[in-house]
């Protein structure tokens, strides 16, 4: 029972934070930037601990491997996640652009601008804005991995930018987050009914096994 407990709780978890971050959009009216560690806390985490606890072995004599596989692979998932740097969440191209010049001009970094990204002739470096296949969703990194302070103090510009400037959001990302944390709420009830139901019969079978036999002839 506490298993199912316990599931039912990360698939809550899971759901409420897709759908917490569509509704601070769509109430907000301003897009917000996630750091890479919080994105690894708040999504990769709980989906983790669900994988775990499917794959994990319930009998003796289980093989380990594919728990060991998913440890692998959202190991390598997390990686990459961390290497793609920040991620903003409801901004369009242009306004995240705008962001990133008022960030760069607050910090007094010089700048040369292309279509793609910011290169920085004095830290060596380039700050690019990578759409994403979701619309309304971009990576922001840098180019090289060093001058993580730089990118910090970068990425908290840009979240004053976001939050004081009359700046335009593309809802449609919030629409999809809602979608998908409804998505995984209505999936994880269904599941957490469905061992419920389970539970409940093979305690009614221990309970009453005579209510399981088979009629004598």
């Amino acid at each position: 029972m506490v298993d199912i407990i316990i599931y039912a709780a990360i698939f809550a978890l899971l759901s409420s934070i897709y759908i917490a971050a569509g509704l601070r959009i769509l109430l907000a009216k301003r897009p917000f930037i996630v750091s890479p560690r919080r994105q690894v806390i708040l999504w990769l985490a709980p989906s983790m601990a669900i994988l775990l606890y499917v794959m994990w072995p319930k009998y003796p004599g289980q093989s380990w491997l594919l728990v060991f596989i998913v440890i692998g692979c959202m190991m390598v998932v997390g990686g990459i996640n961390l290497s793609r740097g920040y991620r903003v969440w409801g901004a369009t191209g242009t306004v995240l652009y705008d962001a990133s010049r008022y960030a760069l001009n607050n910090l007094n970094l010089p700048y040369e601008e292309s279509t793609q990204a910011f290169r920085l002739p004095t830290l060596n470096n380039e700050l690019l804005i990578e759409a994403t296949r979701i619309d309304g969703m971009f990576n922001l990194r840098l180019k090289r991995f060093s001058n993580r302070r730089v990118i910090r103090q970068l990425a908290a510009e840009i979240e004053d930018f976001f939050k004081t400037a009359p700046v335009r959001t593309n809802r449609r990302v919030s629409y999809v987050l809602v979608v998908v944390g409804a998505a995984l709420l209505l999936s994880g009830s269904w599941v957490t009914y469905d061992r419920l139901s389970i539970h409940a019969e093979m305690y009614r079978y221990k309970a009453h096994p005579e209510l399981f036999r088979s009629p004598e002839k």
